[in-house]
């Protein structure tokens, strides 16, 4: 039995994400490889490979979108890769580890968790911090928070996000926050 390093099983995983989310359409298979592409270009940037050595798989990704026929709008969702994630998102994204940490999973775990899910998303980790892995600073970001040093709209929607996961019933929050993106605020919970 051969095991997969902790980054491959982090990119298969958003991959197997990206898959579900899209049905078979073969319309959609182009689409398909971009993303699965974005999510692999994203996911070795947060596990810390230079700009210069993912050159080449951006100059891929500019190559397939050059070569579609339809000139290609930039969605909500590809303007959100070039901008640092909001302050609200990540307090949203903090509450979430919290919920995990409670549940028993470690933080390193749960930052890693919630971060795929981000990336999946289109979200880049947060810009801020020193370790070159995403989810690391995802944590770090969480902390310095926690410790009340992070901007006062953030604090505020930790706390009010926090009273929303706790009116979830006990035995279903862990699988909706796993199972829905409740960290976007556009999308309303079921």
């Amino acid at each position: 039995m051969e095991t997969v390093s902790p980054s491959a099983d982090r990119i298969g995983a958003a991959l197997r994400a990206l898959r579900k989310m899209h049905g078979q359409d073969p319309e959609d298979k182009a689409s398909l490889a971009v993303k699965c592409l974005h999510a692999v270009i994203t996911q070795l940037a947060a596990e810390g490979v230079s700009a210069e050595d993912l050159q080449p798989l951006a100059d891929l990704d500019s190559l397939v979108r050059d070569s579609k026929t339809k000139p290609v709008t930039p969605s909500q969702r590809e303007r959100r890769r070039s901008l640092a994630p909001s302050p609200i998102l990540l307090a949203r994204a903090a509450a979430l580890i919290d919920l995990l940490v409670k549940s028993g999973q470690e933080e390193s775990e749960a930052a890693q968790a919630v971060m795929r899910r981000m990336v999946i998303a289109g979200v880049p980790p947060p810009t801020q911090g020193g370790d070159a892995r995403g989810w690391r600073r995802l944590l770090e970001w969480r902390n310095h928070m926690l410790q009340g040093f992070g901007p006062d709209d953030a604090i505020q929607e930790y706390k009010a996000f926090a009273r929303e996961i706790e009116a979830i019933p006990p035995s279903e929050r862990v699988a909706r926050v796993l199972d829905e993106r409740l960290w976007d605020r556009r999308r309303s919970p079921r």
